[in-house]
């Protein structure tokens, strides 16, 4: 049997073409289109040894990575969401929350209940179990908190553990 090489260089392309789904690297499928090139060029009768064909190859695919793959990613792996969106939550600033572990000014490392999950929390004065805290803010998934003030009735500072 007789094969001819602008078949194994088709062959190669489709293999390499599905290989992609397999490892999503984005890079494979240029390899596979650059033996799509070369096995066009070998039916033309344009590249008629393997030398050639070698050469055909490697450039058509350096070529099409290039040129294609920062286009062709954003179409198929769609885009990407800057840092700040990424970590940005619907957090409702005002918001009246308790403290369940002791927050030590400026540090992380005190926890608020909010939305029924415990949240890490950072405030710049000492606040104690038990207490209220308004939310400020937050950065990443530590929410800024100040202790909420009361009318009429002054607090004392609170106890360090």
């Amino acid at each position: 049997m007789n094969v001819n090489a602008e078949i194994i260089w088709l062959l190669v392309g489709i293999v390499l073409l599905f290989a992609e789904f397999f490892m999503p690297s984005f890079v494979i499928a240029f390899f596979g289109g650059g033996a799509l090139v070369t096995a066009l060029t070998t039916w033309m009768k344009l590249t008629r040894n393997l030398g050639s064909q070698l050469l055909v190859f490697t450039v058509s695919s350096i070529v099409l990575l290039i040129v294609l793959r920062r286009y062709l990613k954003t179409i198929f792996l769609g885009k990407t969401q800057d840092d700040d969106e990424a970590h940005s939550f619907n957090i409702e600033i005002g918001r009246i929350v308790p403290v369940v572990e002791y927050i030590q000014p400026g540090e992380v490392g005190g926890k608020v209940r909010y939305q029924g999950t415990i949240w890490e929390a950072r405030a710049e004065e000492a606040i104690s179990p038990g207490e209220s805290v308004a939310i400020k803010g937050c950065d990443n998934i530590t929410l800024i908190v100040e202790r909420v003030k009361h009318r009429g009735k002054k607090r004392q500072p609170p106890a360090k553990p």
